[in-house]
């Protein structure tokens, strides 16, 4: 009798198992197929664009005029530590005789975990703007 009750548990339990393994694998398929996480999930630190789009996001509010244009390639990245970003670019502002402006910053920024998109995971350490 007791050895009955014992193989009907051991089913049970192998069952059970094998339906938590079955869900966990198609939890696991859904989140591969997703591709909900980026890559900078993986790396650990931002990449220079990252640190690019960060930078843009201190400057925007200190600068004069309307339609700010960030330029797109002629960015210059670098890194005084693990953590600690450098960024030089330039801007251009409309004035207000329809003349555009250049207007050249220096962005350090030391990273402090997490998401690379939020402003409050980022520390502004200096900006200089000509």
């Amino acid at each position: 009798m007791r050895n009955v009750e014992t193989k009907k548990r051991a089913k049970r339990t192998g069952w059970i198992i094998f339906a938590f393994l079955i869900i966990f694998a198609l939890i696991i398929i859904r989140f591969a197929m997703s591709g909900a996480v980026g890559d900078s999930f993986f790396s650990g630190m931002p990449s220079k664009s990252d640190a690019y789009d960060m930078a843009q996001q201190f400057v925007r509010p200190a600068l004069r005029g309307s339609d700010v244009e960030f330029s797109d390639q002629g960015f210059q990245f670098g890194k005084q530590s693990d953590s600690v970003y450098v960024i030089k670019s330039y801007a251009e502002t409309e004035t207000g005789d329809d003349e555009k402006q250049r207007i050249d910053f220096t962005v350090i920024m030391k990273y402090k975990g997490g998401p690379a998109s939020y402003k409050s995971n980022w520390e502004l350490q200096s900006m200089n703007i000509n």
